[in-house]
């Protein structure tokens, strides 16, 4: 037994035990041969690095663990191995004297125990939760479960079973291409090789799959695929025959800052790109020009930065709700209101009044819209009969207006197509005084709550209403449906607000969220209500001068419409 607890654990050995249970490649370290033995920490490093867990040293709390061995090692070699004790379970844990021994031999008496450690972290029961108090007022949470082999993890997967759950049998994914030649000259490949080869079309892509089999053949046809040369990962096939993709279990990766508002030295408030409608700016750019200390993403937005749905900036309404969806107010007291909206907004003049359709966006036609400063220097260049209005008295009025009219810092614009632009004609004259005033409305248990509010932003769908759990509302399976990096704001039972997103499209560090996945995550943190805002790369995590996310656009961080702020 001595012996067996001194025999070294070799470098060959102790990769083809990692590649056999976490099913990666990984090949010698420089440097290293075959038959060196392997050092503890050596092995925490690698493991950690299969694992794809290492994104998470800048989170470690060195604070947190205490081993009597490590005083001669540097700071970064312990964020390591508080990294691996830090885990749930454990990689490593000291011995009954607090020794973590990081400069010795792995023996294989001790890499067994790691073996039946790491058969767990497969099966994706793995979990790193660190919560940080940044202010009386704030608490920074960080989240990372669950794993799933590389191969496993493709961005955007539509939703499916979990790997085994849809009827026993299962289709092998060997590539996506946005050719049908190619996949078809990939199947016939396969053919040659002896495989049952197929084409599907979805999503726009050219899709080769190779099967069926049970669910105890795949691991021996993927390892007989990837020798050669063709990763693949499972299609389950559900009971009707659909072919759905199976969704690996993990890993997820989320970022939460806790707000409490009461008697906070913060102010709660959104902030456009660049200060105008219709324009794009970093999140992080935002927040550093208005010295915020937390910044996330907001609005959904069009391709030209145009924000969907309500936005409220500082009482002023600056783009009107959207049916159908939710939006997030915050008042001067720092009281989050999730809810439907209704706006009523109307031009009033001495000679009559008339219905305004839009806020500082383009006109759809037959429909009256408003323009102030915050969409830009002129009207968009649209054709139609333009109202423009300083100081509260109408200036000029052009029946034949092209656009691109200046817009007056003291006043606003109104442009009328088809009928609007006949409504317009018929309520105002030169000289005649005009306000517009604008309603918002809510449903008569928060109307209270609404009229409070002086910023405020539109998402959906709602995935938490009253203490009741979501999703709620119809929206676009693509966003519902399927996994993507997510932005989230809400109300925590006992009054706190929560901002969480989840990272996605990022193999290695996060797939991603579908909203079901979503909502069963916020479960956790017993959410009152909550708005799922814009996502995908758009999903921003700014705190104290820095990024904490990994955005998912392979630019990095995107330019958004909007975002919301916490101020000193």
């Amino acid at each position: 037994m001595a012996f067996a607890q001194l025999t070294p654990v070799t470098w060959g050995d102790f990769l083809k035990s990692l590649n056999g249970i976490l099913e990666t490649s990984l090949s010698l370290p420089p440097g290293k041969r075959s038959a060196d033995p392997v050092v503890r920490l050596e092995a925490v490093k690698t493991i950690l690095q299969a694992l794809s867990y290492d994104d998470l040293l800048s989170f470690v709390d060195t604070r947190g663990v205490v081993f009597r061995d490590i005083g001669d090692i540097g700071d970064e070699d312990r964020r390591w191995l508080f990294l691996a004790a830090s885990l749930e379970p454990p990689l490593i844990r000291g011995d009954i004297s607090g020794n973590v021994f990081p400069k010795r031999v792995l023996s294989t008496q001790e890499f067994t125990i790691i073996k039946e450690t790491l058969k767990k972290y497969a099966r994706g029961d793995i979990r790193f939760e660190r919560r940080k108090s940044i202010h009386p007022n704030l608490e920074l949470v960080v989240k990372k479960w669950g794993f799933s082999p590389l191969s496993r993890q493709t961005a955007g997967q539509p939703v499916g079973s979990s790997l085994g759950v849809s009827g026993g049998m299962f289709l092998l994914q060997v590539g996506a291409y946005g050719e049908k030649e190619r996949a078809q000259r990939v199947a016939g490949w396969l053919k040659e090789l002896g495989y049952s080869a197929s084409v599907v079309e979805e999503g726009g892509l050219f899709k080769v799959r190779v099967g069926p089999y049970k669910k105890e053949e795949l691991a021996a046809f993927r390892a007989r695929l990837e020798k050669q040369g063709f990763p693949s990962y499972p299609v389950a096939l559900g009971g009707t025959g659909k072919r759905e993709e199976a969704l690996p279990p993990g890993p997820f990766f989320t970022l939460a800052l806790i707000f409490d508002p009461l008697d906070a030295p913060f102010r709660l408030r959104v902030a456009l790109a660049k200060d105008q409608v219709m324009d794009r700016e970093k999140t992080s750019d935002i927040a550093r020009r208005h010295g915020a200390l937390f910044a996330m993403n907001a609005s959904f937005f069009a391709e030209n930065g145009d924000p969907i749905g309500l936005l409220m900036v500082d009482g002023r309404i600056l783009s009107e709700p959207q049916k159908g969806w939710y939006s997030a107010g915050f008042t001067t007291e720092n009281h989050l209101v999730i809810g439907e909206t209704r706006l009523e907004c109307r031009a009033i003049g001495e000679g009559g009044e008339v219905a305004i359709q839009g806020i500082n966006r383009l006109n759809n036609g037959d429909e009256v819209t408003f323009y102030d400063f915050f969409f830009g220097n002129e009207t968009p260049p649209q054709e139609g009969v333009e109202v423009i209005v300083r100081g509260g008295v109408v200036q000029e009025i052009r029946l034949d207006g092209k656009g691109k009219t200046p817009i007056p810092r003291d006043g606003f614009i109104l442009l009328g197509r088809g009928q609007g632009a006949q409504r317009l004609r018929e309520a105002f004259r030169l000289g005649d005084r005009v306000r517009v005033r604008m309603t918002l409305f809510s449903s008569p248990e928060q109307l209270e709550e609404w009229r409070k509010v002086r910023y405020a932003v539109s998402g959906g769908p709602l995935l938490f209403f009253e203490g009741q759990p979501g999703p709620f509302g119809d929206f676009n399976p693509d966003i519902v449906a399927k996994r993507h990096p997510r932005t989230v704001v809400g109300n925590l039972e006992d009054g706190r607000v929560l901002f969480l997103i989840v990272d996605g499209r990022r193999p290695g560090h996060s797939v991603g969220m579908t909203i079901e996945e979503l909502v069963e995550e916020l479960k956790t943190y017993r959410m009152r209500s909550a708005l799922n805002l814009d996502g995908g790369g758009s999903t921003t995590f700014y705190l104290e001068g820095k990024i904490l996310n990994l955005p998912s656009d392979l630019l990095g961080e995107r330019k958004v419409a909007s975002a919301i702020l916490l101020c000193p």
